[in-house]
């Protein structure tokens, strides 16, 4: 499948769009769409994808994505089972980057905001106190009205451009080579991975359950992804038993085999070739820092 294309209802009276998401789970096929959005993780985990960069979420992620930009949010594997009585909560606000017009846009007091919004592009995460005014912000306009909406989310938008806690997501290279029309396949290839990474998996079982022989598999991820499959599935192992970790339910060995690795030496080799440090370590500096 090729990322889908997203239509955004904003109402017949409202020039943007802002909502409440509470569902069992959310599995948002690799997608993109012509507004710019600005999403915040109320409530939930799970898995990111912003173009090549994939990332584990968590209760308070908050990103801004540029136009078009192709993206994901999976939950996490607990979130299906039949008896999980676990919810995702989120904000959402999608808007098109000229919707007040190009001329307000223009304006020289628009300068920073017009160039956050293109620092979008490659998907931007947001932290700390910029994080925590923004979330407040975004709780209050939910329930605004009029032109409160706009001057709110005119504040939002201020107050991301001026600040220096955001983190690009996306690569540029990323950015520059993507083009909707020929990303087919890939959402099938993460969701076959989603499902099956805690299993052994070889080149040529991935390839097989999305038609291609092993060779144009392998041309075709690198391609487009700017990353080989073996760094993919690494990083969704990773990011796995980093949720495990900090969850402290299991001990390492068995964080390590409920991860897909087959033994804790490589676990641990490879866990710190990622993360730069030791899974000891992680949890240690995660206690520290609930930020990392």
């Amino acid at each position: 499948m090729k990322p889908i294309l997203r239509k955004i209802d904003t109402g017949g009276d409202y020039s943007f769009s802002i909502r409440e998401d509470i569902h069992p789970y959310l599995y948002h096929h690799w997608h993109y769409h012509p507004e710019v959005e600005l999403t915040l993780i109320r409530q939930g985990k799970g898995i990111r994808l912003v173009g090549d960069s994939m990332q584990p979420f968590e209760d308070g992620d908050l990103i801004l994505l540029g136009a078009n930009v192709p993206h994901l949010w999976r939950s996490d594997s607990s979130y299906f089972e039949p008896s999980s009585d676990l919810v995702i909560e989120a904000i959402a606000i999608h808007f098109k980057a000229d919707f007040w017009g190009e001329a307000f846009l223009a304006l020289p007091e628009m300068a920073l905001i017009k160039k956050i919004l293109e620092r979008a592009q490659r998907g931007i995460k947001i932290s700390g106190r910029t994080r925590a005014y923004i979330t407040e912000k975004m709780e209050e306009i939910l329930h605004t009205q009029g032109v409160a909406r706009i001057e709110q989310l005119l504040h939002i938008l201020n107050r991301i451009a001026t600040s220096e806690e955001c983190e690009p997501l996306a690569s540029t290279g990323f950015v520059q080579m993507f083009n909707a029309s020929h990303a087919d396949r890939i959402d099938q290839i993460f969701n076959y991975t989603f499902t099956h990474f805690k299993e052994p998996l070889s080149i040529h079982k991935v390839a097989s359950a999305v038609n291609l022989s092993p060779h144009s598999f392998c041309r075709y991820f690198k391609t487009r992804t700017l990353k080989t499959y073996w760094q993919f599935l690494l990083e969704v192992r990773i990011g796995h038993a980093c949720k495990l970790l900090i969850e402290n339910k299991r001990n390492i060995s068995e964080i390590a085999f409920e991860s897909g690795f087959s033994n804790l030496s490589n676990f641990n080799r490879q866990f710190k070739t990622v993360m730069q440090l030791t899974p000891l370590q992680y949890v240690k500096a995660y206690t520290a820092n609930p930020q990392l």
